[in-house]
């Protein structure tokens, strides 16, 4: 079961852009998702997003929030569409992305559509494709992938998605100003996981991520398999500079320990440091690096093509 548990975690790190392969040669990841329960997050104080789930404003080229001249370029959507598939780290600065790779011992491909919507994907084998026509979002490996049916606002924000039994696999929640602040994954590629994202802001820039991962027991009991936080760093040009992601110990009972310090005991850190930016202020480069379980060291490059 365990072993299960943690193949599944796998596969819903790639899809949100990480690689948790502990190899001292480079390997392909973006960088880590992260995730923290609010009942242990030490940073409870940033979750005072006010979430609502709501449509959001369908004029998509004035739907942005930003009062930084560095993004005034990116909607509200496009956002959105790239934190509910991938990662901050993969926003584009202020110039909308038509491809990008990031590459080391392995690729990972993403495509956007002309309104910089992510439209496809391979992520080391993981493929997901979003069909904003038709409203179908297919995912899966090579040679196994399913169908679900999506349910969108009027700007294309994914609100939901249901599986063929007609099962709610995702929702997601937005704030007043329309930017997602959370999603949950539940029965979703077929497994009685539950994976909750919440996302918080600083202005109009993304601060911290927080993860959770529970196996559900029954129809009351679930239990947390992962609890992690990811911090997002910016220099004083809003370019992104770093990422620190914080992976704590859980217990049996899948409660994260307690050391004698009255701290939270950490799995692993890892620490990512991006460089060598573009003239669109993306960065091209990066090193992560992790400590504690499973130490490594990866480089990373990006290659991007835009609109």
């Amino acid at each position: 079961m365990k072993n299960y548990i943690y193949l599944f975690l796998l596969s819903i790190l790639l899809l949100t852009g990480c690689d948790d392969k502990k190899d001292s040669q480079p390997s392909s990841d973006v960088t880590p998702s992260t995730n923290q329960n609010n009942e242990v997050n030490t940073n409870t104080q940033n979750d005072t997003t006010n979430k609502t789930t709501i449509t959001t404003n369908n004029n998509e080229n004035n739907a942005t929030n930003s009062s930084n001249d560095n993004q005034s370029q990116l909607s509200t959507q496009v956002t959105n569409s790239y934190l509910f598939h991938t990662e901050p780290e993969l926003l584009p600065n202020k110039k909308l992305i038509k491809h990008q790779t990031i590459q080391s011992s392995d690729k990972k491909s993403i495509n956007y559509n002309d309104k910089g919507y992510v439209k496809d994907y391979d992520l080391e084998g993981l493929y997901g494709e979003i069909n904003y026509d038709t409203a179908k979002y297919i995912y899966g490996m090579k040679d196994t992938r399913n169908s679900y049916d999506i349910t969108f606002d009027e700007s294309k924000n994914i609100i939901g998605m249901k599986n063929s039994n007609d099962e709610i696999v995702a929702n997601s929640e937005f704030d007043e100003q329309g930017r997602l602040v959370e999603t949950t994954l539940s029965n979703f590629a077929d497994n009685n996981i539950i994976f909750n994202s919440k996302i918080i802001y600083q202005g109009n820039q993304v601060e911290q991520v927080l993860y959770n991962a529970y196996v559900k027991m029954d129809d009351k009991k679930q239990l947390p398999v992962l609890v992690r936080e990811k911090d997002i760093i910016y220099n004083a040009e809003k370019q992104l500079e770093k990422t620190i992601t914080r992976t704590f110990k859980l217990s049996a009972k899948g409660e994260v320990i307690i050391n004698d310090k009255n701290e939270q005991e950490l799995e692993s850190t890892e620490t990512c440091s991006y460089s060598e930016y573009n003239q669109s202020n993306d960065w091209t480069k990066a090193v992560c690096e992790t400590t504690g379980n499973g130490s490594s060291k990866i480089n990373l490059t990006r290659t991007i093509e835009y609109l």
